[in-house]
């Protein structure tokens, strides 16, 4: 049972399913709005972000097709931050009372949820982790071997490096000056938004 799958969910929350297309740039929600609902991401991309009192950019999640995101308002009132559309994306939303009254009554989809939370936390860990890192060497070269698959030494972003800079806590100047010593030192290759490892992973 799935969220992002309308149909394999009971009556109550396919009844209580709604769409919406989003536009690029456009903010679905935003922190401090009345928390009304839960999303699941069908097409495109959302990053949820807040700003720091001195106005810096802090990346929470990168929304991907088939994440949902938000599930945090069963149990606030308001949104914990800025829902902001990186490309045309769609998204699927439930009311939150809704999906709370089908939690109390099947574990199948409460286990699906506390699933997904696992999946977040294990995130969270490790962006936290990378930002924990001074060098910012360091922690963009950890940030790539985080970002290639088991086995594979390829990565293709789907985000422009200056979207990457601000999830790492870096300047755009600064990621790209590493990048070109990267490539100096023969650690990676490049080609766009294609980066090869030429180191093995441990």
């Amino acid at each position: 049972m799935d969220l992002s799958v309308p149909n394999s969910l009971p009556s109550q929350l396919r009844d209580g399913a709604n769409y919406q297309n989003l536009v690029a740039g456009q903010v679905l929600f935003h922190h401090r709005d009345p928390a009304k609902y839960i999303f699941v991401l069908e097409v495109g991309r959302i990053r949820l972000v807040r700003y720091t009192c001195e106005g810096n950019l802090v990346v929470f999640q990168i929304v991907r097709p088939f994440e949902s995101f938000a599930e945090s308002t069963l149990f606030t009132e308001i949104y914990q931050c800025n829902a902001i559309v990186e490309v045309p994306s769609r998204v699927i939303y439930y009311p939150k009372t809704v999906v709370w009254e089908v939690l109390q009554n099947n574990s199948d989809l409460a286990l699906s949820l506390l699933q997904r939370f696992d999946r977040k936390s294990q995130s969270l860990k490790k962006l936290l982790e990378l930002r924990s890192i001074r060098s910012a060497r360091d922690r963009l070269l950890q940030y790539l071997l985080f970002s290639t698959s088991p086995g594979e030494t390829s990565i293709t972003f789907d985000r422009s490096y200056k979207d990457i800079a601000n999830e790492l806590g870096l300047s755009s100047e600064t990621l790209y000056r590493n990048l070109s010593e990267f490539e100096k030192s023969g650690i990676i290759s490049r080609k766009g938004r294609e980066i090869e490892l030429l180191i093995p992973k441990t």
